[in-house]
């Protein structure tokens, strides 16, 4: 159902109604004169509401935190260059940490480039495809909108990138194509989740029910992956079943309730939990689920397990023996 004030759909309120049906209510932004058109475009929708922030940088986070409350994505909107420059830090957080931020930028108009024009708030040359450069290593999407024809594919795309992989994605509006006229949204929905191929599904969890039903004493270690995979209720309900007992990584605090009768504390390595570390490392069959063994999270790759089969001559890294199995979310 259209939701803006306007009888003609633009690239801007396009925009405004597919980060609504993505999920997102509010949006982070600091106006500047290559996002003011856009800004108000975005602010016609009357399902969401702009947050002002101080500066660019503290938009990202903001929409980085956003992103960890809901669980779904948020969103940013700064000016170029000088704005997006500023939030980028932000958004590389986001992406080491598997979060949907939609990074929305202001660009120089369409003509600026063809007709030789300098721009304040660049690098003082005549290339203004620097910014999408730059994010396009810290983003899993990168477009660039100078077409309202084409603006709701693009758009599209990168909300759908961004819901699909978990990752930020990079829209940049041209100034002079935020007000202009496109086609309206149809119906759809951006709640995607990547799917297994159900043989090989079936066989590793066949695998891994055999390895685990003949441990003695397997434990159950979450790790931060499970946040990015919206995944904290079924562990949740993998930890009632299973009655093994659970850890956290360093990185997963308080993805495991403190209070579940089998928590057992942080496993790291040799600062683990008192007694957490012993218990794990003496087990036979270790389930991890959604680990990342990272130097932070082994305290410099100093974990007390081996994989199976791995001897301690070829495994510098690892204390003892004992085999593991790692199960990814």
């Amino acid at each position: 159902m259209k939701t803006t004030n306007t009888c003609q759909w633009t690239v801007g309120t396009y925009l405004a109604q597919r980060l609504k049906d993505a999920g997102v209510r509010h949006y982070f932004a600091l106006p500047g004169d290559y996002n003011l058109v856009l800004l108000d475009q975005l602010l016609m929708h009357r399902d969401l509401q702009m947050i002002s922030c101080c500066n660019e940088l503290n938009a990202g986070y903001a929409a980085d935190g956003y992103a960890r409350a809901t669980g779904g994505p948020s969103a940013a909107v700064v000016t170029f260059s000088v704005g997006g420059l500023s939030m980028i830090n932000a958004v590389a957080g986001a992406y080491a940490e598997d979060l949907p931020l939609i990074a929305i930028s202001g660009g120089p108009n369409t003509n600026s480039e063809a007709e030789w024009e300098y721009l304040h708030h660049t690098l003082g040359k005549v290339d203004y495809s620097y910014q999408r450069e730059m994010y396009s290593r810290i983003t899993a999407e990168t477009v660039i909108i100078h077409h309202p024809s084409l603006a709701p594919a693009a758009i599209d795309r990168a909300i759908d990138t961004a819901m699909l992989r978990r990752k930020p994605v990079y829209i940049e509006i041209a100034a002079n194509v935020a007000n202009a006229p496109t086609s309206a949204p149809i119906p759809r929905g951006f709640a995607r989740r990547a799917t297994s191929d159900p043989d090989s599904l079936n066989a590793a969890t066949k695998h891994v029910a055999e390895f685990l039903n003949a441990a003695e004493r397997p434990v159950l270690i979450a790790g931060s992956k499970i946040r990015a995979a919206n995944a904290r209720i079924a562990l949740h309900d993998l930890a009632q079943s299973c009655s093994y007992g659970v850890a956290t990584m360093p990185d997963a605090k308080g993805i495991v309730s403190e209070a579940h009768e089998n928590f057992m504390g942080i496993y790291w390595g040799p600062v683990s939990t008192p007694g957490c570390s012993e218990i794990i490392d003496t087990s036979d069959a270790l389930l991890f689920a959604g680990p990342q063994f990272t130097d932070y999270t082994t305290t410099g790759h100093q974990l007390g397990f081996e994989k199976a089969g791995q001897s301690s001559a070829t495994r510098p890294q690892y204390n003892s023996g004992r085999p593991v199995t790692a199960m990814c979310t």
